[in-house]
């Protein structure tokens, strides 16, 4: 299988990339990202499982209140997700949405930067409670304005 993997590398993109997305272009250029950023949401949703502390689906499926059968579905890759389940599963999991979905952004145990676990965070509040941490954020700094 690695050399399957290997035949499908940057190299044989390259005829193409005039046609790709920047978000695609960069993926391609890099082969680690281009592994890690197509991978498919059954993938992501296992490794953020693991990340998560879960050491099996079914432990997972308990805590999330979800038939078995269907968690496990979703994480072999029998069944797709629906983007409702994919904000259940990234809340518990805390990761993005985005990432389980599309591979998009940092996935577990990426994000380093402080900055963006705060903004991160900041997404997935509701709007009211956005409101509030920015009032207490303005707070901190001081009371002044941007």
């Amino acid at each position: 299988m690695t050399g399957f993997t290997n035949n499908l590398s940057v190299s044989s993109h390259k005829p193409v990339m005039h046609y790709a997305l920047r978000d695609c272009k960069r993926l391609l250029r890099n082969e680690l990202h281009y592994d890690r950023g197509m991978s498919d949401p059954s993938s992501r949703l296992r490794i953020a499982r693991l990340r998560a502390g879960f050491e099996t689906g079914k432990e997972a499926a308990e805590a999330l209140g979800f038939p078995v059968s269907t968690y496990l579905g979703h994480e072999n890759g029998r069944r797709g997700y629906p983007a409702k389940k994919a904000e259940v599963y990234a809340r518990r999991f805390k990761v993005r949405e985005q990432w389980l979905l599309y591979g998009v952004g940092a996935g577990p145990g990426e994000n380093e930067n402080p900055k963006a676990e705060v903004v991160d965070i900041f997404d997935r509040l509701p709007p009211l409670r956005q409101a509030e941490a920015l009032g207490y954020l303005r707070g901190l700094q001081g009371g002044k304005g941007n």
